[in-house]
């Protein structure tokens, strides 16, 4: 998923970025030469587009997979690429990913119940380890593997959810390895793709995402470069990145695009699938400007002085200038994301129909904010209430919060640019420090927050049993069910409650759940058949 809401940023900043197909076309001699795909959200628009014949299907899963060939094979004979296919699916991610794919998975479920839709298929099932993403990587082992005559290309590899890590980090990862000076095009839907396009422009600098538009953006693209229905955009990450440097507008110039490099890690504070974003920093409401006007003025204005260093490493002592600069405006900001948000409570939302209650569930972080509201920036104290009320501690756990989140920052940065450092860290809290108390403890001198660990992935076994809810252990093998219903029923509670301060919808929200220790997943992992 990455930033939330970052794409539609991109879309709405950058406009002359996007590209068709035909635009490629009228280029003389112009063929990609690899196309990698990320192909999760294949099979949920697969699910999305069949789910309406529920009912009159014979067999669905083998429908979804039959389609979801289908759409891959599209994209191949679309992008006509010369010598690369790479096919990747998601296996099982590190301990920091399993964490969202936990509280999705609950949230998913609590809206099922509230939407009574009794027939639909439910989609946790593409979880690495399920029976379905088995057959799912049967099917597309045998359909593609050993066809590079049918499509005319050189090579086709196939990494499905049988192999540990994201898919695409497995893309990035081979094109850190192999690619250099060629053409590539990634098809995914994540804003991580954007995040990690730029970071390895420096392997590969002929890079194109494309996507569908989303209906709610194709208002926001230019009329010259809308494209049929059925055909993609494209978003040309060098011209991005270049427009993202012209806009820095440092005054020492950096011809290599290095400032791009600090721009993605500046990203890192806006949330990602990782890290919360911070409550005073909303790219809604232009957290993107607020954070290049500090950069600008702390860090682009000196010569040399950059977060990231040429040899790749977090340079904490700069980090620490830019963080203090943002701290000395939290206040202000906070205090205007409070503004925004009390003008949403004035709005009226009426509850006479069902889609009204649904609107104004969706809708409940902006129109029930008791813990906002008691937080009050305006009144004093207020920081200590932040922490009272959000991570329910009286102050003393704060170089704990603050030390788990640059651990987390150094995390995501090494985990974009280079590998999976350590697959069983995980950021412990729903929400941030505060920034005044983060710049606390940024060290001065060279620091690394977490050493190189030699730790495997957790097996899907695991995985399945962290992320699923108790009414989706049938996806689980029997042997794991059953000691999980002898040891740790209380890990899987049927109610709970949210929170979702500072959240806009009820989809941000953060379901309130047990832990699960790494201790009981290796116990998991250990009796796995």
């Amino acid at each position: 998923m990455g930033i939330p809401s970052y794409f539609s940023h991109i879309i709405r900043n950058y406009p002359n970025i996007i590209r068709t197909l035909s635009f490629f076309y009228r280029l003389p001699g112009f063929q990609f030469d690899e196309l990698y795909m990320d192909c999760n959200s294949i099979i949920y628009d697969a699910v999305h587009t069949l789910e309406k014949d529920y009912s009159k299907l014979i067999d669905f899963e083998k429908s979804v997979i039959q389609l979801v060939i289908l759409k891959i094979e599209a994209y191949i004979k679309m992008i006509k690429p010369r010598d690369l296919v790479y096919i990747a699916f998601d296996g099982v991610a590190p301990f920091a990913k399993m964490e969202q794919q936990r509280t999705r998975r609950y949230k998913a479920q609590f809206m099922t119940k509230i939407e009574n839709n009794k027939n639909q298929w439910n989609t946790s099932a593409i979880t690495p380890g399920t029976q379905f993403m088995t057959k799912l990587c049967n099917a597309i082992n045998k359909h593609f593997i050993g066809s590079e005559k049918k499509y005319n290309i050189d090579r086709i590899i196939t990494s499905c959810s049988d192999e540990p890590g994201e898919g695409e980090h497995k893309l990035f990862q081979y094109i850190r390895n192999t690619t250099k000076s060629r053409k590539i095009a990634v098809y995914g839907l994540d804003s991580d793709l954007i995040m990690l396009s730029i970071f390895h422009l420096k392997y590969c600098t002929d890079i194109f995402i494309f996507r569908e538009a989303p209906e709610f953006l194709k208002s926001s693209i230019p009329v010259d470069v809308h494209s049929k229905d059925d055909e993609p955009h494209f978003l040309d990450i060098k011209h991005l990145a270049s427009c993202i440097n012209a806009e820095m507008a440092c005054k020492y110039h950096e011809p290599d695009l290095r400032r791009t490099v600090d721009y993605v890690f500046m990203c890192f504070l806006l949330g990602n699938d990782f890290l919360p974003h911070f409550p005073a920093m909303n790219i809604r409401t232009h957290g993107i400007t607020a954070l290049l006007d500090i950069y600008r003025k702390c860090i682009g204005s000196h010569s040399g002085r950059f977060f990231i260093s040429n040899s790749n490493e977090i340079i904490w002592k700069h980090v620490k200038i830019f963080i203090y600069e943002v701290a000395k405006l939290e206040y202000r900001f906070l205090v205007n994301e409070y503004f925004v948000r009390d003008n949403f409570d004035k709005r009226t939302y009426p509850e006479t129909t069902n889609e009204e209650k649904q609107e104004v569930l969706k809708n409940a972080p902006i129109i029930y904010r008791a813990e906002e509201k008691y937080i009050c920036p305006e009144e004093p104290y207020w920081e200590n209430r932040y922490y009272k009320t959000l991570f329910h501690s009286s102050g003393d756990d704060v170089k704990n919060i603050c030390t788990n989140y640059l651990e987390g920052l150094e995390w995501v940065f090494t985990y974009y640019t280079n590998e999976c450092v350590d697959w069983k860290w995980k950021y412990n809290y729903h929400y941030p420090p505060l920034f005044a108390d983060l710049v606390k403890y940024i060290p001065t001198d060279e620091h690394v927050f977490i050493e190189k660990k030699s730790k495997n992935p957790f097996s899907s076994n695991a995985q399945l049993s962290y992320v699923l809810p108790a009414t989706l252990h049938y996806l689980l093998p029997d042997k794991i069910n059953s000691v999980i219903k002898e040891k740790y029923t209380s890990s899987y509670p049927e109610s709970y409650s949210f929170q979702w301060a500072f959240c806009r919808y009820l989809w941000e929200a953060h379901p309130i759940l047990p832990d699960i220790s790494i201790q009981q997943l290796e116990y998991i992992d250990s009796i796995a058949v």
